[in-house]
């Protein structure tokens, strides 16, 4: 009888650890996840803060007027637009190297003339 109580102790404490280690687990597995999906919806609240920005910016009427004026090169009525134009950068002249001293040399002394 004992022997049947000390085994049915046994297989029950196998069992809970068992269940124990399971049970640690798939507890880490969700924290896991839940970490991941917090830093996911963090990232997203950023993106949504940023894409709201650039929304506000887009619809400011002077930004828009901003646009039209610089990349549309428009114009409002009674306005004069001056056009300068881009400056011809000036040539520089070539000069020749000189030759090396040693063929100045050699023509002095070897020149046939």
């Amino acid at each position: 009888m004992r022997f049947l109580k000390n085994l049915f102790l046994i297989f029950l404490v196998i069992f809970l650890s068992s269940s124990l280690v399971r049970n640690i687990i798939a507890y880490q597995k969700r924290i896991d996840f839940f970490q991941k999906f917090k830093a996911l919806v963090e990232k997203e609240k950023k993106r949504k803060l940023v894409l709201k920005t650039q929304i506000l910016k887009k619809t400011d009427p002077y930004e828009v007027e901003k646009t039209i004026r610089n990349k549309l090169n428009l114009t409002q009525p009674d306005e004069l637009a001056v056009i300068l134009p881009l400056p011809t950068p000036t040539p520089v002249p070539v000069t020749p190297t000189p030759p090396p001293n040693w063929r100045r040399w050699w023509e002095i002394f070897f020149k046939q003339n």
